[in-house]
């Protein structure tokens, strides 16, 4: 139990810090972890995940892990967007995110995540 409890509490400051340019996760097959970026929605911005910029997905399970913090109603206040990974197979991925307005045709930033998942 205690183990338990200190891997949940690793896994929620891991989930706290925002994203830097160069992250690395490292993922045993089966194993995974929640990203998290912040965001600001209440001004049309958000992340989504770039396909055609990202390489080797497949060895990846990713789902949204929706929207937490910020007062939604509020022009201008932050949230943080999540993002659950599951390691499938072995292997090396580069996930790129993209920030931006859906009606905007470039993003104003974008940020990479390496995803390396080894036994």
């Amino acid at each position: 139990m205690k183990r338990l409890l200190s891997r949940l509490l690793l896994l929620s400051v891991f989930v706290a810090f925002s994203a830097q340019a160069g992250d690395v996760i490292r993922l045993a097959p089966g194993g995974s972890a929640i990203f998290s970026l912040q965001e600001n929605m209440t001004t049309g911005y958000s992340w989504r995940i770039d396909r055609a910029a990202s390489r080797d997905l497949d060895i990846l399970s990713i789902s949204d892990g929706g929207r937490g913090g910020g007062r939604r109603r509020m022009v201008g206040s932050p949230s943080v967007r999540h993002w659950k990974f599951r390691a499938l197979k072995p292997g090396h991925a580069e996930i790129v995110f993209a920030y931006q307005r859906p009606w905007e045709p470039a993003p104003v930033k974008t940020r990479s995540v390496e995803v390396e998942v080894a036994p």
